[in-house]
């Protein structure tokens, strides 16, 4: 291993690497600028180790909050994200298996000796978020829609009042 966050993935693997520590959204260019401004703090385990076939691989445990926006109401929501991946490494891509003959909580990786770790935490941080975050249904309403009762029937109303409304 030549450090974090760049590591050799095979070597890794073979020598049981274990690192451990905190990740800020700060260091996730990608992540960063999609979520509302915060200091979120991610506490990641990335883990090296031979399956029962002898095969390398890693497991990455990932938890913490993602701060996002609410698409329905438009007000702050915090995502839990709890992610704990196993990839298999693969020496050469024709090695690597169909993606339909993954099992779903095993993926593989080709091998690669700069692996950028922060590049597969990141990865997996944004495979967690969905393309619409928002609250549990009923515990948020869409701005305008509560206080217009003139509205309440009809979907033009609805859009009238979305459209009139003051920023």
């Amino acid at each position: 291993m030549r450090g974090w966050p760049v590591v050799d993935s095979i070597q890794f693997a073979r020598q049981h690497g274990d690192v451990h520590r905190p990740v800020g959204i700060a260091e996730l260019a990608r992540l960063a600028s999609m979520v509302s401004p915060a200091e979120a703090v991610f506490d990641v385990r990335l883990q090296g180790f031979e399956d029962s076939e002898g095969r390398p691989c890693l497991r990455l445990r990932v938890s913490g909050q993602v701060p996002l926006v609410c698409q329905r109401c438009l007000e702050p929501l915090t995502l839990e994200i709890a992610a704990d991946r196993r990839f298999v490494i693969a020496h050469r891509e024709q090695d690597l298996p169909d993606l339909s003959d993954e099992d779903d909580d095993i993926e593989s990786l080709l091998a690669d000796g700069n692996l950028n770790a922060l590049a597969l935490v990141e990865d997996e941080i944004l495979l967690q978020i969905p393309m619409a975050p928002m609250h549990e249904e009923g515990t948020c309403t869409p701005p305008g829609l509560a206080t217009d009762r003139r509205s309440a029937g009809s979907v033009f109303g609805v859009l009238g009042t979305l459209l009139n409304t003051k920023d």
